[in-house]
């Protein structure tokens, strides 16, 4: 149940839909992502790889494919595009990753090794990523 619980919250956390849109080129997000942490929702939970019992993984390739794994199982994979829409985190345009089913997640923080997702959503959650180093 816990982990039907987390999918479910997982799920919604990339499905929304952004209204004025514009295509940016930006490969920043290339490479291999580890999920650290999720947190948020009405109750404010929080939730780790320990807490959910499984790991989970984001793939983002330079010709714009993206691929998500669970215990390193393919769960889904498509493409994708960084775009810039508005969002209730700030006043100014901020970017967005547009998944091919138009699902999209904010990009709220993007480091060397660290990336930061976010529902567009005042009760949404935040999801936390490390770079995996190869």
């Amino acid at each position: 149940m816990k982990n039907l619980i987390f999918l479910l919250i997982v799920s919604s956390s990339i499905m929304f839909s952004c209204t004025k849109e514009d295509v940016v080129a930006d490969n920043s997000i290339t490479g291999e992502w580890r999920w650290v942490t999720s947190t948020g929702g009405i109750a404010g939970t929080t939730i780790t790889p320990s807490s959910a019992g499984f790991e989970r993984k984001l793939v983002f390739t330079s010709d714009l494919k993206f691929s998500r794994y669970k215990d390193n199982i393919l769960e889904k994979s498509g493409t994708f595009e960084i775009t810039q829409a508005k969002s209730i985190y700030k006043t100014d345009l901020a970017d967005f990753i547009k998944f091919n089913d138009n699902t999209s997640s904010v990009i709220l923080s993007q480091k060397a090794d660290e990336l930061i997702l976010a529902d567009n959503l005042s009760d949404g959650f935040v999801e936390t990523y490390q770079r995996i180093k190869k």
